[in-house]
C-alpha cells in the first residue's frame, strides 16, 4: 500500500457509498413525487430500485472479483456510480430516473464489497479487524451527515443538487482508488465453478442458524431504511420542510452510531445473542412509542424524533452481530454466506419500504406504525430464539 492511511481513507468512503447513496436522497423524495408529478407507490422507486441493486450486487462482485481481481471491480463500481449520477440529473423523466438508481445501486455495492475485501486481503487478522473498526467508524457517521445535507440540498437547489453530490462523492472514490488502491488479490481463479457456485449458495441457504440470523437483520435493517420512505409524508403534514426533516430523521443515525460504539465495549462481555435480543427489544419500544404518542395527538416533530434515536441504537445492537452469527454458522462457505446475508439486508430495506407506501404509506401514518410494530415484534420473537437456542460461546464468533 503507498500510503496505509490516505488508503483506509479512501476505502471508507468507498464502503460508505451504499448508505450516502439512500440517505442523502431520501429528504428530497416528495420533491422527485411533485416534480415528475408521481404516485407516492411510484416515488418509492426511487429508494426501492437503489436498494435491490444495491443487495444484488453484493451476491456477484465477490465472485467476480475472486477471477478478475479486486482493483478492476472497485473501478468499475466508482465509474458505474459517477456516470449515473451525472446522467441522473439530466433525466428527463422518472423511468430513466430509476434506471440510473438501479445502476448507481451497483456501483455503490461494488465500492462497499470490495473496500471490505481488500482490508482482509492487505492486513493479518488483527490489523484488519482494527482497520475494518475504523471504516466502520467512519461509515456509521455518513447517515446523519448524510440525512442532514441532503435536507439542505433538497430545500436549495433541489433533487437535481443531489446527484451532482453523488457525483463529487464518487469522482472522489474513483479518483482515489485509481491512483492509491493497488491490486490485492493476487491468487485469481482462473475460471468461475458455476457449480461449485450452486451447490455452496444452496448449502447456506439450507442452513436453519443461518436464516434465521438473516432474516432477524434484515427485518431490524428493513425497518430502518423503509421508514426514510414514509416519514418525509409524516413530517411534511406536520409544517417540516426538507432541511429540517434531515435533521430531525438524523437522530437515527445519532442512535446508530452509539449502537455501534457500545457494541463493540460489550460484545464480549454479554454475547451477541442477547445483544440482538437488546436491539429488538429498543426497536420495538421505539416504534411502539411513537404510535403511542401519535394515537394521543402528540405530532411535534419531536415527538418522532426522539424515540427514533433508541430505534437506530437498537439497529447499532442488532444488525452487525446478525451478520456475524449467520456468518458464523456456515463454516467453509463463510464467503458465500457474507453475501447472501448482505444482500438479503440490503434488499428487505427496498422490498418493506414499496410494501408500506402501497398499503397507503404516504397518507396514513398510522398504519405505517402498525405494520412497523408488527415486524419489529416478529425480530424480537426470532432474536429470542436465537437466543433460547445458542450453541456457541462468544469465543467461537471471534
Amino acid at each position: 500500500m503507498k500510503n496505509n492511511n490516505l488508503v483506509i481513507y479512501i476505502l471508507a468512503l468507498a464502503n460508505a457509498a451504499v448508505v450516502v447513496g439512500m440517505g442523502l436522497i431520501t429528504p428530497s423524495i416528495i420533491i422527485i413525487k411533485n416534480d415528475f408529478n408521481l404516485s407516492a407507490e411510484v416515488a418509492q422507486l426511487v429508494l426501492t430500485y437503489y436498494m435491490i441493486a444495491a443487495g444484488l450486487g453484493q451476491l456477484i462482485f465477490g465472485t467476480l472479483s475472486d477471477r478478475f481481481g479486486r482493483r478492476p471491480i472497485l473501478l468499475t463500481g466508482g465509474l458505474l456510480f459517477v456516470l449515473s449520477s451525472l446522467t441522473a440529473a439530466l433525466s428527463p423523466n422518472i423511468s430513466s430516473l430509476l434506471i440510473l438508481r438501479m445502476i448507481q445501486g451497483l456501483g455503490a455495492a461494488a465500492c462497499m464489497s470490495m473496500a471490505r475485501v481488500i482490508i482482509n486481503d492487505s492486513f493479518n487478522k488483527t490489523e484488519a479487524a482494527e482497520k475494518l473498526s475504523l471504516m466502520t467508524a467512519i461509515m456509521v457517521i455518513f447517515p446523519l451527515i448524510s440525512l442532514i445535507m441532503g435536507g439542505l440540498i433538497a430545500q436549495t437547489i433541489g433533487w437535481i443538487g443531489t446527484m451532482y453530490v453523488f457525483f463529487i462523492f464518487g469522482l472522489i472514490i474513483l479518483t482515489g482508488s485509481f491512483f492509491q488502491i493497488p491490486e490485492t488479490k493476487v491468487d485469481r481463479i482462473n475460471s468461475l465453478d458455476f457449480k461449485k457456485i450452486f451447490i455452496s449458495y444452496s448449502t447456506v441457504l439450507k442452513n436453519q442458524r443461518f436464516l434465521i440470523f438473516t432474516l432477524t437483520g434484515s427485518i431490524q435493517v428493513g425497518v430502518f431504511f423503509s421508514s426514510f420512505g414514509f416519514m418525509p409524508y409524516e413530517f411534511a403534514r406536520l409544517g417540516v420542510s426538507p432541511l429540517e426533516f434531515g435533521f430531525w430523521i438524523s437522530f437515527t443515525g445519532i442512535g446508530y452510531f452509539t449502537g455501534n460504539i457500545l457494541n463493540r465495549y460489550y460484545a464480549a462481555s454479554l454475547g451477541i445473542e442477547k445483544l440482538i435480543i437488546i436491539g429488538c427489544l429498543f426497536s420495538l419500544l421505539s416504534y411502539f412509542s411513537i404510535l403511542i404518542m401519535h394515537m394521543n395527538g402528540f405530532t411535534h416533530p419531536l415527538y418522532i424524533s426522539l424515540p427514533i434515536i433508541l430505534f437506530g441504537l437498537g439497529n447499532g445492537f442488532s444488525v452487525a452481530n446478525c451478520i456475524i452469527g449467520a456468518v458464523s454458522s456456515t463454516g467453509k462457505h463463510s464467503g458465500t454466506a457474507t453475501g447472501i446475508a448482505g444482500a438479503l439486508q440490503m434488499s428487505s430495506g427496498g422490498i418493506i419500504g414499496a410494501i408500506v407506501i402501497t398499503l397507503g404509506g404516504d397518507d396514513n401514518f398510522l398504519i405505517c406504525l402498525l405494520f412497523m410494530n408488527t415486524l419489529c415484534a416478529i425480530a424480537l420473537l426470532l432474536s429470542y430464539f436465537i437466543y433460547n437456542n445458542r450453541t456457541r460461546t462468544l469465543n467461537d464468533y471471534k
